[in-house]
């Protein structure tokens, strides 16, 4: 049925764009490939001509011109994958040739302020990148910038952005780029709304069916984002470079929760039981500070030093309250029955050094260390108010203060065998130790582990390359998972897990990917299989709770087919269209059952599609991107949840005003996107088989309009 529903958003997509087609004003360049016999890396160089045509903004606005690099950047909910240290730092863009270092400070972020007239060109890269430790089988994005100060530029952006709810906020950035001598620079400033209302239903029933009540919960949020970042690079004659990154976030929050109850009477309309508000105020801040440091000494021998000071503060102020049943009056006259609070500062600290080493024909190695220290301070509060009076709550492992020394040593070699051929072998290894200090809970412990790894690239043409890779892995620990949370979602408290241990997986893939002659596109497939220790969920606390931790062995496995066309290289028609599905599953042992079951909060399927049409006559471009996720589960307690979601979808069009100016209006989950979740409350537990009630809940965020206008200067 998805798969009808994205095939016929295909067919109507392709269908516009034959209507729509008109004699193309200019005729883009064709890429360029470039590989040596012996490599088993390819790069495809796009360079200005190619985008002269679409008088792009932004170096995004070039990425997105890209087959196969379209959904690197750029967009709603752009996502980065946390991992473990720099090593496993997943950012796939490198900017003239470098990965800039940053942990918040990412390089897509960086793009969508860079101006175009900084690029020289774009190289999109398969295969083996030595400057980053990333997956094998991802496409790696090279911007090379324009040298000399006569690239110095700028970007301005104004707009708004309209909700549901009435609301229309600002928007407005502004960056610049320049040089000067030996030294480039660029700077940005932002402010961004993040207004999205929500609106929840709960119907509770009983196992027959049997209403119970209802619950009508409205979210409204009053917040803007601010953002500024900078970046200094100094080249020396010899050779040496230097890189400083810097980048500073302020999120103000003003939430209000509204839920009001109504029961059943039975064959009376329902009753209004009552009201309750959540009045949530505060702030989170984050900076960061980065830099690298590269020097070559000969033909043979590079040193590059990373380094990153990261600062996040999150203050959080909760008032509860509540009125009497049928009562109308305003927040302010409702009576507070309590609140919570809760004061959190994270910091990270990295140092990583490594030596790259031809160190004879056809061979390369790497030798490194990182060194890194992450600490939390956390602190939760909890209190009711009775005749006015405030009474603490104590709440067991509220309040942690968490240090981690982590060391890791590491080393690959690379053996280019054959022409085509690269086969790259590494070894890592990984110390660290843990220091948690609470007024209830207090513990020291160490962790070590090895990463073997074995990565394959082989092309077997110009245009084709294969892959296989297996690894051991180490997930990331989340800090917040020891300490005591508070979970708005179902108004309870989780208890945290000091004990816990990350994830460790041996992980296999196989995948291949096809180049398209004269630039027309790329199409990838791989198939993968983890097996996975110690899987992260929630396991028992106390006879009556559950809290994270730590499962058996469980196994993880599927298929993921990834394309991108552009149909200007054979059509009249300048369109890309670009698709992904990954079809997924999982089994470990839940432990509230011991019945098998798929990993928590693992969707069965992703499906994606993304579209842009240019009609350069008119100087008109527009598109549409579609993502639909499948069911996921979750296990506690006495609680077993089912979860959905429906199609989300957002549109865009853009008109060329003049040179250097561009109005972008869109429309953002114009679908409504709804969550929905179907509980089952077993009494007194899973293990019981009793179902006590059962809750169906729909949650549906509203839409976005917003339109912006961007120039440069």
């Amino acid at each position: 049925m998805v798969g009808d529903s994205i095939l016929h958003l295909n067919q109507l997509f392709l269908s516009g764009c034959l209507l729509a087609a008109v004699p193309l004003s200019a005729s883009a360049q064709d890429p360029v490939v470039l590989q040596e016999d012996d490599e088993a890396a390819s790069v495809v160089v796009y360079d200005s001509e190619f985008f002269a045509p679409y008088n792009p903004i932004t170096a995004e606005d070039m990425i997105n011109r890209i087959p196969g690099a379209e959904g690197l950047v750029g967009g709603f909910g752009d996502q980065q994958e946390e991992r473990r240290g720099l090593r496993s730092n997943t950012d796939q863009i490198l900017i003239d040739g470098k990965r800039m270092t940053g942990k918040e400070n990412q390089s897509s972020g960086f793009l969508e302020k860079l101006p175009a007239k900084s690029v020289e060109r774009i190289e999109l890269i398969t295969g083996n990148v030595r400057e980053l430790d990333t997956d094998v089988g991802v496409r790696v994005i090279n911007v090379v910038l324009k040298e000399g100060a006569g690239r110095g530029s700028g970007v301005a952006q104004i707009g708004a952005f309209g909700f549901p709810s009435g609301q229309i906020r600002p928007m407005g950035s502004i960056a610049y780029s320049g040089a000067t001598g030996n030294l480039t620079y660029n700077a940005s400033a932002q402010i961004r709304p993040a207004l999205q209302p929500t609106n929840v239903v709960d119907v509770v029933t009983t196992e027959s069916g049997g209403r119970l009540r209802v619950i009508d919960e409205k979210r409204r949020q009053d917040q803007v984002q601010y953002e500024t970042r900078g970046t200094l690079t100094y080249s020396w004659p010899a050779g040496q470079t230097l890189s400083i990154n810097g980048l500073l976030k302020y999120f103000p929050l003003d939430n209000q929760d509204t839920t009001i109850t109504f029961i059943d009477p039975g064959d009376a309309p329902l009753v209004e039981a009552g009201t309750l508000a959540d009045k949530i105020k505060g702030d989170d801040t984050t900076w960061e500070i980065s830099g690298d440091y590269a020097q070559s000494f000969g033909q043979s021998l590079k040193f590059t030093g990373l380094f990153i000071y990261s600062n996040e503060s999150i203050d959080r102020d909760n008032g509860q309250f509540d009125s009497i049943a049928n009562d109308i009056r305003p927040l302010n006259d409702l009576i507070q029955l309590g609140g919570d609070s809760k004061a959190e500062t994270s910091t990270e600290k990295i140092l990583r050094g490594t030596f790259d080493w031809n160190i004879a024909q056809r061979h390369d190695l790497e030798i490194g260390v990182e060194g890194a220290i992450n600490t939390l301070n956390k602190d939760l509060d909890f209190f009711t108010l009775t005749d006015g009076r405030r009474i603490d709550i104590p709440v067991l492992n509220s309040d942690q203060k968490i240090t981690e020394d982590r060391v890791e040593v590491f080393s690959t070699h690379s053996w280019k065998a054959i022409d085509g051929l690269e086969i790259e072998t590494g070894l890592a290894a990984e110390f660290s130790s843990l220091d948690q200090v609470g007024s209830d809970v207090s513990s020291q412990r160490s962790l070590k582990f090895i990463k073997p790894s074995l990565d394959i690239w082989y092309n077997t043409d110009d245009s084709t390359q294969m892959w296989f890779s297996f690894r051991r892995d180490v997930g990331q620990l989340d800090f917040d998972d020891f300490v005591a949370t508070v979970n708005r979602e179902d108004d309870e408290i989780l208890a945290g897990n000091p004990d816990l241990v990350p994830e460790k997986s041996w992980d296999f893939e196989v995948g291949a990917e096809r180049r398209l002659a004269n630039g027309a596109g790329v199409v990838n497939g791989r198939v993968f299989y983890r097996r996975v220790n110690d899987v992260e969920d929630l396991v028992s606390f106390g006879l009556t709770n559950s809290q994270p931790g730590n499962l058996g062995s469980g196994d993880h496995y599927g298929i993921e087919l990834e394309s991108s066309i552009r149909f200007g290289r054979f059509t009249s028609v300048d369109a890309v269209l670009g698709s992904s599905v990954l079809l997924q599953g999982s089994k470990v042992s839940d432990p509230f059952t011991g019945v098998g079951r798929r990993f928590a909060n693992q969707s069965e399927y992703q499906l994606k599609i993304n579209a842009r049409h240019d009609v350069q006559a008119w100087g008109l471009s527009y598109g549409f991107d579609f993502t639909k996720n499948g069911p996921t589960l979750e296990s506690d307690f006495n609680e077993f949840d089912d979860k959905s979601t429906t199609l989300d979808g957002r549109i865009f069009f853009e008109k060329t005003l003049s040179q250097g100016t561009i109005l972008r209006g869109f429309f953002a989950n114009f679908l409504e996107l709804k969550n929905i979740r179907t509980r089952r409350i077993f009494d007194p537990s899973q293990a019981a088989g009793t179902v006590k009630e059962i809750q169906f809940r729909e949650q549906e965020r509203g839409y976005i309009l917003g339109f912006r206008l961007r120039t440069t200067f």
